[in-house]
């Protein structure tokens, strides 16, 4: 891969997080807003809250992820794996959950 197409993969990439830090965000407020009939007010607004939160905070490691890479890219280095997407899934998978349960009881 020349230098150009990793640049380029390493922007994909970032606009990959971005677009999940968004998603997660959006979840977030429509549960704030929407999800009177998950176990109350109260716990709408925490579930809603801390997805909230896991977006603005996906949305910073991305960012994060972002420049590192491309330091070292500039820096002729090799990239570095990252647990991110081990992170995001076991946060995702984790809120997934509580919503069902709060949506079924």
């Amino acid at each position: 891969m020349n230098l150009v197409q990793l640049v380029l993969a390493n922007e994909r990439t970032y606009l990959a997080y971005v677009r999940t830090a968004l998603a997660l965000m959006a979840a977030g407020v429509a549960i704030i807003q929407f999800g009177d009939n998950l176990g109350g007010k109260t716990s709408a607004r925490l579930v809603g809250t801390i997805i909230l939160g896991g977006g603005i905070v996906m949305a910073v490691l991305g960012y994060v992820r972002w420049r590192d890479n491309d330091n070292r890219i500039a820096e002729n280095e090799a990239l570095r794996a990252t647990p991110i997407p081990l992170l995001l899934t076991i946060a995702t998978t984790t809120f997934g959950i509580i919503v069902l349960v709060l949506a079924i009881f």
